[in-house]
């Protein structure tokens, strides 16, 4: 056992050991895993809430357009209506996957998402409303105010931008310039839709820009050109990588810089003369270049997004094989603990438990292991031991038989086959000596054949002995296992009972007396004895406490039957004192 002890000792140690150093590397990579997994949600919420506010400004350019469109437009405006059904939808989803999202984040911006789908959602009635009238009957003020307020609520998702922004630049700050790409290419594709959107009433009524209108054109402007000088800066050598951001980087150059903007320059400057293009032919012209920034956008996001994920990859499967490693070093060490035991500790265990069993008397050949020669060799030994083991407790046996059959011999009488008077006396003590105080609930039945001595001189003592073995059967057929019977000398019988009333000793002992002379004993074949007996019954109580006390109450009982006729039984209780 001490082996085995020091042997287990040493493989937790040296799993300690691995396990101390695997886990310090294990829980290096599952930090790594977690925060790039982190990155990659932080990234992807920040996707999310992009496209919700590209969906907002997408929307309002099939809306303007059919804003400037006569019910009676046919085709044209049946398309332009279904457009505009369509960018509701794409509105309403990317809004709903934001708020799922914000709510599982607990975020504290929800109050701004819900100010947007408020303002969207009154900005869908204006529209609604007005283009159930006329292109005549729709003022430029309540125009205004539908576009306006559909500008307010893209306008109340910059706060929520600005917060997913922050947060993952924050979070992932290998991934921030291309980050600051996608949120460049946002505002880009926001300033342009409201330069386009602030057109929209005085193309369609037609009338000149005003001079807030042209202020904020001229702001919306700046930026769009201070954000265009950062671009080229922010892109790099990315250019190179298969992703198709310098074909489509290449588009939004020749689309929305080099058509989109010098269009809206050149109707800023025609303001209040002929504008030469209507609201609607004007939108449909610039929603593509506007398109072609979401899509660059987009790319730059999946391209930070592949990135985060092969270094997510990369850190979950450094994580699983250091864990498969450990693992394997834990199967190993305790293979070769195993491969030990059952070689070497298992055997000496076995053997050992074999030579305890050996002594104990197990003489059976236990389970054994192990095939060196050293261990067959102690089993060799085992065996030799075990043989001289069996011989000797052969011996031994046979001793103890035959000291059992000399002891069983001395307390059976040899004639009935009940229990001796010497058997009596082994319960009951020496009744010369002290009086022996009774343990146990004991019950005493006396009895005596009637008339044995003239069945003796009448028939011969072989009849005798005949008529003793008969009784005997009939008493062991009444008495039960747990009493116990006695030929107490000559014709007389005693039965010990253990827990009986004295009522339910009377029972017995009338059962017996009927089995006695209910049937003639059948002597020869052509002659039969009608035998009876006498009883004399007594029960141990406050009276008869000793043994002696409760052989003189039987004995005395039986006296009594005696001389009242015989055949019958007397308790003692029914005796005279």
């Amino acid at each position: 056992m001490q082996l085995q002890a020091q042997l287990r000792a040493a493989a937790a140690l040296m799993l300690a050991v691995a396990a101390g150093i695997s886990t310090y590397v294990f829980l290096g990579y599952a930090d790594a895993y977690t925060q790039s997994t982190q990155n990659l949600q932080t990234l992807m919420s920040y996707e999310l809430v992009l496209k919700a506010g590209n969906a907002v400004s997408a929307e309002r350019g099939p809306s303007n357009i059919l804003l400037s469109l006569d019910r009676d437009a046919g085709q044209l405006y049946e398309s332009t209506e279904s457009q505009v059904v369509r960018s509701r939808l794409r509105t309403d989803l990317a809004l709903g996957q934001l708020q799922r999202l914000m709510q599982t984040q607990q975020s504290d911006e929800r109050n701004t998402l819900t100010s947007t789908q408020q303002s969207l959602l009154q900005g869908r009635a204006q529209i609604d409303k007005l283009v159930q009238n006329e292109p005549s009957e729709r003022s430029p003020q309540n125009l205004q105010d539908a576009i306006d307020r559909m500008i307010s609520a893209r306008q109340q998702l910059d706060p929520l931008v600005d917060d997913f922004y922050s947060a993952a630049v924050r979070q992932a700050p290998d991934q921030a310039g291309i980050m600051q790409m996608a949120r460049i290419l946002s505002d880009l594709r926001e300033y342009g839709g409201r330069i386009g959107a602030m057109l929209i009433v005085p193309l369609s009524t037609p009338q000149p820009i005003s001079p807030a209108q042209r202020l904020v054109i001229a702001v919306l402007r700046g930026h769009i050109d201070q954000l265009h000088r950062l671009m080229p800066t922010r892109i790099g050598t990315m250019d190179r990588a298969p992703d198709g951001i310098h074909s489509m980087r290449t588009q939004v150059e020749r689309g929305f810089f080099g058509h989109t903007l010098p269009l809206i320059d050149t109707l800023v400057a025609r303001s209040g003369s002929d504008y030469t293009v209507r609201a609607a032919s004007f939108t449909r012209q610039v929603m593509p270049d506007l398109m072609d920034l979401e899509k660059l956008e987009d790319l730059f996001m999946q391209r930070a997004i592949a990135q985060i994920s092969r270094v997510q990859r990369h850190d979950r499967k450094q994580m699983v094989l250091t864990g498969a490693y450990l693992l394997a070093f834990f199967c190993l060490l305790l293979a070769i603990l195993r491969a030990a035991e059952s070689l070497i500790i298992r055997p000496l265990l076995l053997a050992r438990q074999e030579i305890i069993d050996l002594a104990s008397g197990d003489l059976h050949r236990a389970p054994r292991a192990g095939r060196s020669a050293e261990v067959r060799a102690l089993h060799e030994a085992i065996d030799t031991l075990r043989r001289h083991q069996v011989y000797g407790m052969q011996l031994a046996i046979e001793r103890d038989e035959l000291s059992e059959a000399l002891r069983r011999q001395a307390r059976t009488d040899a004639l009935t086959g009940l229990l001796n008077r010497h058997a009596l006396e082994e319960l009951t003590g020496d009744l010369s000596a002290d009086p022996v105080v009774l343990t146990e609930d004991r019950g005493l039945i006396l009895l005596d054949v009637d008339y044995f001595k003239s069945i003796n001189d009448e028939h011969g003592h072989i009849v005798g002995d005949l008529v003793l073995r008969e009784m005997a059967r009939r008493i062991k057929s009444v008495v039960a296992t747990r009493h116990m019977a006695f030929r107490y000398g000559g014709e007389e019988f005693a039965v010990l009972t253990t827990r009986m009333s004295m009522t339910a000793l009377c029972h017995l002992a009338e059962d017996i007396r009927h089995a006695i002379g209910h049937d003639d004993i059948i002597v020869r074949s052509t002659s039969k004895l009608s035998v009876t007996a006498s009883f004399g019954v007594a029960k141990g109580d406050a009276m008869h406490s000793t043994w002696l006390d409760l052989l003189h109450a039987a004995d005395n009982a039986l006296y009594q039957a005696k001389a009242q006729g015989r055949n019958q039984l007397v308790a003692s209780a029914e005796v005279p004192l």
